[in-house]
């Protein structure tokens, strides 16, 4: 199967293309910023099915915003109307996108054109909203807090928690790229208009914090940490990947 990834190199699309090259999928399209755009064409000619993963996930600006991810999302529409290329597409967005916000409007809208463009081509689209993700291979400071505080925490850096009590859902990136997987192979998890990954951790930031401070004290006096639930163990899997090499 040939398979489109926009935002190949992203937190998201890294994880997804090394899961997908395990399983021996080898016709992997990866698209990103430094992509030659030319390719989009062949790409989107071929593609039996689309990832599409692009886009400014902290935004200088609200311009930034829109041109990163409507305004490409608009692109690759086109271009595969260009083809009568009718593949299914994954559009991922965050699970605050119905917050009255100036940038999750314009990431509905990047949602709503696809659907649109499903409607009118009976193409199938899968739209994932995700909570927060976590786990190896995300950019401190970046994309997500506790990829920040696992980076910082094992480098003795500072940390800012201004809402310890806030309470968060998160999503472990490998059962994000399951979930994916299940999608391109048509077994996605739909609930309704949207698709989502079935398991969900809520838990406060103020605890996050605390097990994180704990694996730390773990790797210091030679202990074994408690990771006897599945959140702390994955939790401690993605602090261990942030680590300082020796």
């Amino acid at each position: 199967m040939k398979i489109l990834v926009t935002g190949a190199k992203g937190f998201i699309g890294k994880n997804l293309i090394t899961e997908l090259k395990n399983r021996k999928y080898t016709d992997i399209y990866e698209f990103d910023q430094d992509t030659e755009p030319s390719l989009l064409d062949a790409y989107c000619k071929d593609a039996e099915f689309v990832f599409h993963l692009a886009g400014a996930y902290q935004p200088k600006d609200q311009l930034e915003f829109i041109d990163e991810n409507v305004g490409f999302t608009s692109i690759l529409v086109n271009t595969l109307k260009k083809y009568k290329n009718t593949c299914p597409v994954m559009i991922s967005s965050p699970m605050q996108v119905e917050q009255d916000d100036p940038e999750d409007e314009n990431e509905k809208a990047g949602e709503d054109l696809l659907i649109k463009y499903g409607a009118e081509s009976e193409a199938k689209i899968l739209v994932y909203r995700f909570p927060y993700i976590f786990g190896k291979w995300g950019r401190p400071n970046y994309n997500s807090v506790v990829t920040t505080f696992c980076y910082n925490i094992s480098r003795e850096l500072p940390i800012h928690m201004n809402t310890p009590d806030v309470m968060m859902d998160l999503v472990y990136i490998d059962d994000v790229v399951v979930e994916l997987i299940h999608a391109l192979e048509g077994k996605e998890n739909r609930d309704n208009l949207y698709c989502k990954v079935p398991t969900v951790y809520t838990i406060t930031l103020g605890e996050i914090v605390d097990l994180i401070f704990s694996f730390k004290k773990s790797r210091d006096d030679k202990s074994v940490p408690d990771t006897s639930d599945a959140f702390a163990k994955k939790l401690y899997n993605t602090y261990l990947s942030y680590l300082p090499e020796d």
